[in-house]
């Protein structure tokens, strides 16, 4: 959902929307996330059933240069 988004604001530059979506994805989904992620804060939710997690609001990301480029 949120790449879909995004994609819609980047639309007038296909580029933009390809290289966020494909840094989304690094963030998301790469298996080396304790590498390059420090989670900030954490919230508890209350999911359906009354069931209890912790969610990431927020985090920050450290890149080496050769991948921001």
């Amino acid at each position: 959902l949120s790449v879909a988004l995004s994609g819609t604001v980047l639309a007038r530059c296909p580029a933009c929307a390809r290289n966020f979506a494909n840094l989304y994805c690094n963030n998301i989904c790469s298996p080396d996330q304790s590498l390059f992620t420090n989670v900030t804060r954490i919230v508890n939710r209350t999911l359906l059933l009354g069931k209890r997690e912790l969610a990431v609001v927020e985090y920050q990301c450290f890149y080496q240069q050769d991948f921001a480029d």
